[in-house]
């Protein structure tokens, strides 16, 4: 190159710089005497060199001197060099690896710089360095392992989640199904992703269903609704399927999360609706309170009266039942019976939403394991018995449990007591958890939960409601639904931050169907100090609590 004439060498230039510029990345070439041939001003912005040394005819040796006192030393393996090199023998490393007949190195120039070096050694005996900022490559390569890591701990989260999550696209095809989901359908993950929902669910249900999904697509309002499902398997359940669009505008996506309710609601006689299994349990109401004008006639026993306690029978054995509830009877007891486990928790439901106090649960030993369990949960003694037992004294095993507590325990309990008052306690005294909601479902769900920690609660099924109960109970937190009838919760939120003092400013915690923006601030707006997202769980509540009431939560939830 040196023996081109001055005009060719300028057009020579000229076309080299049209390649830097083509390349995008500055271009160094330099002979086999190590002397630069040709040096893009490209070069300026991408090493901290002076112009002078991009000269023809300048050595390697004065470039690279250059670039390691400007502070620009590379390393030669895309890595930090695993030893310090002195400048002298940095510079001859450099200068062998611009001779290599193939060499790509990548360098990291502070917290978002990247550079690539592509270096070769031509037949005609000229070297060539390459060297190209990556930086937005690198950025967008580092955005996307990080949106891949985002999405496998998603899934992963989705896949441990105790309930059913799907998730359709806006052509309501399956794209997203988590391993409760799939069980729930018995089908394998393969069989869902992909296919429609008239692929898996019956013609009426879909039917329904599809007019249901449009709905939502179209307005984006959120739908909770308990729904009846055939499994695969014949069995029935019911389930509160939770519906939520997410996305953007021409990319909406529709989740759908299902929480198996079929211990807490019934149908009514014909089938056709399904309300809170409470309302079938009326019946108990009288067996709780029919004994009244039973006769006093048997003195008490050792000199313990424990006449008028409440004592429930547990056993799906006929006689062995009848039997226990004779030796009660001689006690004067007031006495009731179920015949399974899940009449038993419904019962205690009913009973601790009633205010009546259970003082005993006697069970059949065979049922012992769950029903004990139950029985704990709402903190009440619990006695197993058999045959056996009944043989023996029973009753004065039984007076001697019973004569441990205080006949009206509910009157006088401590904080740490296990009855809790619910939304059909009496009187103004007051409590720890004000739950604003609704929904009847979603009241029973709430009562279980706060019922299983230990707390104190009412329930308000309206906004005034809620008003109402916080100036007369002085809950010490608020969980507010914000789609009350009457005043919605951000309404009762305001209503209440405007009429209390700062000595009685209390945490408000907005429960929301759907994780949109807007509604997070408007619960902010309203003064709520914090949100969660339903379905509700026992691990929510319990974070809360432990955050605004800075106590362990009282727990006795198994």
């Amino acid at each position: 190159m040196n023996d081109l004439s001055s005009a060719d060498a300028n057009i020579q230039t000229a076309m080299l710089e049209v390649i830097s510029e083509g390349i995008s990345g500055g271009l160094l070439v330099y002979d086999r005497n190590d002397l630069i041939v040709f040096a893009s001003q490209q070069l300026l912005g991408l090493l901290p060199v002076p112009k002078s040394f991009l000269a023809p005819g300048t050595r390697l040796r004065d470039f690279l001197g250059a670039v390691h006192d400007g502070g620009g030393r590379f390393a030669t393996d895309g890595a930090a060099p695993r030893r310090m090199l002195s400048r002298e023998d940095w510079i001859a490393d450099q200068i062998a690896t611009l001779w290599k007949e193939r060499a790509d190195t990548l360098e990291r120039r502070g917290t978002d710089r990247w550079l690539n070096f592509t270096k070769r050694r031509l037949s005609s005996g000229y070297g060539v360095c390459v060297i190209r900022d990556i930086s937005d490559y690198k950025k967008r390569e580092e955005q996307w392992r990080a949106d891949m890591e985002r999405v496998q701990i998603t899934e992963e989260v989705l896949d441990n989640l105790p309930f059913p999550v799907t998730v359709k696209d806006r052509n309501f095809t399956f794209v997203a199904v988590n391993k409760a989901a799939a069980r729930f359908l018995d089908l394998p993950v393969e069989a869902v992703l992909g296919h429609k929902g008239s692929d898996i669910h019956p013609p009426e249900l879909e039917e329904r269903l599809d007019g249901i999904n449009r709905h939502l697509s179209e307005t984006g309002e959120a739908v909770q609704l308990p729904e009846r499902v055939t499994r695969p398997d014949g069995s029935e359940v019911i389930v509160l399927a939770n519906k939520y669009r997410i996305g953007k505008p021409g990319r909406y996506y529709i989740v759908t999360a299902m929480e198996d309710i079929t211990a807490l609601v019934d149908t009514d006689e014909d089938g056709s609706r399904i309300v809170p299994r409470k309302a079938r349990l009326e019946l108990f109401r009288s067996s709780l309170s029919r004994q009244e004008d039973k006769p006093r006639h048997t003195p008490p026993r050792d000199g313990v009266d424990v006449s008028d306690r409440k004592v429930l029978v547990v056993s799906s054995d006929e006689r062995m039942t009848a039997d226990v509830l004779a030796i009660l009877g001689e006690l004067r007891l007031d006495t009731s019976s179920v015949s399974n486990v899940e009449e038993l928790e419904l019962f205690l439901q009913l009973a601790k939403d009633s205010g009546i106090r259970i003082d005993l649960v006697v069970l059949d030993r065979g049922m012992e394991v769950p029903c004990r369990k139950i029985a704990c949960q709402q903190g009440i003694q619990a006695l197993p018995v058999d045959s056996l037992d009944m043989k023996r004294d029973l009753a004065a095993r039984i007076i001697r449990l019973l004569a441990t507590q205080p006949a009206k325990a509910g009157e006088d309990a401590t904080a740490g007591d296990w009855q809790v008052a619910s939304g059909a306690d009496a009187g103004a005294e007051t409590i720890d958890i004000l739950v604003a909601e609704d929904n009847e479902v979603n009241q029973i769900v709430f009562s279980q939960i706060l019922e299983g920690f230990g707390y104190r609660y009412a329930i308000a099924a309206d906004g005034e409601e809620a008003v109402r109960l916080w100036r007369e109970r002085s809950p010490r937190l608020v969980l507010m639904d914000v789609t009350l009838p009457k005043l919605s919760g951000f309404e009762a939120s305001a209503r209440i931050r405007s009429l209390e003092t700062v000595d009685n400013s209390i945490p408000i915690i907005g429960v929301l169907a759907q994780a949109f923006d807007r509604d997070r601030d408007e619960c902010f707006a309203a003064g709520m100090n914090d949100v969660i997202l339903k379905p509700i769980s026992p691990e929510a509540l319990e974070a809360v609590f432990q955050t605004y009431l800075d106590v362990p939560v009282k727990r006795s939830y198994a």
